[in-house]
């Protein structure tokens, strides 16, 4: 169970609305081990009641579930299922790390996939099929002050999708030092209820990737090589070109590090070369007590290959965090992120501006019983350049102008986690 206040939980840039949500969220987790077969599944369901007004449904229910199921059908070959439905209001939390998608907005959500992994001799094949589908219910709730506000985001709201993905890939060593990997990925994209003149654009989307990669071992604790991949999207005839080193480097006493560096170029009618570093970089160490982290990437992203289709996007991320053991009972953590979305013309509306996002926070987590976890937590939103992707916060009175493109909120969580 858990108890949550919000001070501006419309996410308006005026006229902001408090809100106590109380949730109650029965769950299980069923583990399955056997002589061939591994996997769990767990699922939540939330029931949710919120105290703002015109907040929706007096109890609203948001279930969460998740499997994954592996089955060895000979020792040489194996295949994964792998399902993860949500359903909620909150993107951030649950469905956007990029921090896009903004607004209370319920939306269903359901990842579906199957993995066949075989070994043939010294060569390791893929093949892998996944089903990304979003839907959203409806438009964005409103919020009653001074005048009636609505956090219109119909730009998003009406972007549902339905994503396959089909891809294989094979990986061989050579000279037991040597790895090189390569592989092919197709998608299809099924965009639908598009409202293109709030920064989005119509039209379906296929894509065709190719990649491929070559590594080497340096020693026990290092490893480095190249990749490069090529993209083809029938959207505006698109076309991605990337190359980047990469590496990684870890030793025993609790220092991890991870990076890849390199160059992505993008073509397509809308306009001509665009050009950005494509970083993907991870620090971490480990102390007596805590761990600490720093980590950024960057790069283009295909929004309608893991949720919401925004196309194609360019995205940069900054994120740290701190967690220090104070007893063998009481934890406390500190994190932040600070990410910017700027469309590329791709499934988009190029040169509507850049879209930013701060989030920092902190919670304190105590066992206060083996079956029984308290967890208080602080968060801080604050959020740039709605226009950019047609979200830009509006009044439903006439007599009152658009509020514009940002809002902040604060929210404080209390939650009580119990197992049995």
């Amino acid at each position: 169970m858990a108890e949550e206040y919000s001070d501006n939980f419309f996410q308006t840039s005026s006229h902001s609305e408090e809100n106590f949500r109380s949730t109650l969220g029965p769950g299980f987790v069923l583990l399955l081990r056997g002589a061939r077969t591994f996997g769990a599944v767990s699922t939540t369901l939330d029931l949710v009641h919120d105290t703002a007004p015109n907040s929706g449904d007096e109890v609203k229910f948001f279930p969460t579930v998740n499997a994954a199921i592996r089955y060895a059908l000979t020792p040489r070959l194996s295949l994964t299922l792998t399902d993860l439905f949500v359903r909620n209001d909150s993107a951030t939390s649950t469905l956007d790390t990029a921090g896009i998608r903004v607004g209370r907005q319920t939306f269903d959500t359901n990842t579906a996939g199957a993995t066949v992994d075989y070994l043939f001799n010294q060569v390791a094949l893929q093949g892998y099929y996944r089903n990304v589908l979003f839907f959203n219910e409806g438009n964005s709730q409103t919020a009653n002050g001074t005048n009636t506000i609505t956090s219109s985001t119909t730009g998003s709201s009406q972007q549902n999708s339905d994503t396959n993905i089909v891809g294989v890939n094979a990986t061989t060593r050579i000279a037991t030092d040597y790895l090189v990997r390569g592989g092919y990925e197709f998608s299809a994209t099924n965009a639908f209820n598009v409202n293109s003149s709030q920064g989005t654009t119509s039209g379906n989307n296929t894509s065709h990737t190719g990649f491929a990669s070559f590594s080497r071992l340096f020693g026990l604790y290092a490893s480095g090589g190249v990749t490069t991949s090529f993209q083809y999207q029938t959207l505006d005839d698109t076309k991605i070109y990337t190359a980047a080193l990469f590496g990684a480097y870890g030793l025993p006493t609790g220092l991890s590090l991870s990076a890849l560096l390199g160059y992505s170029v993008l073509n397509s009618d809308t306009q001509d070369n665009t050009g950005t570093i494509t970083a993907n970089a991870n620090v971490s160490y480990r102390f007596a007590r805590a761990v600490a982290a720093v980590g950024v990437s960057q790069g283009f992203e295909q929004t309608a290959q893991t949720g919401q289709n925004f196309g194609t996007v360019e995205t940069r991320t900054y994120y740290g965090s701190f967690l220090y053991q104070i007893t063998p009972f009481i934890n406390t953590t500190l994190n932040a992120s600070y990410s910017e979305n700027e469309p590329t013309g791709t499934g988009n509306v190029q040169g509507a501006g850049t879209q930013t996002q701060l989030v920092y926070g902190g919670a304190v987590n105590w066992q206060l019983l083996r079956w029984l976890v308290a967890r208080v937590q602080f968060t801080h939103i604050k959020t740039t350049g709605l226009s950019a992707f047609g979200q830009t916060t509006t009044s439903t009175n006439p007599g009152t102008p658009g509020l514009g493109g940002s809002y902040s909120e604060n929210r404080a969580l209390l939650t009580l986690f119990a197992t049995f």
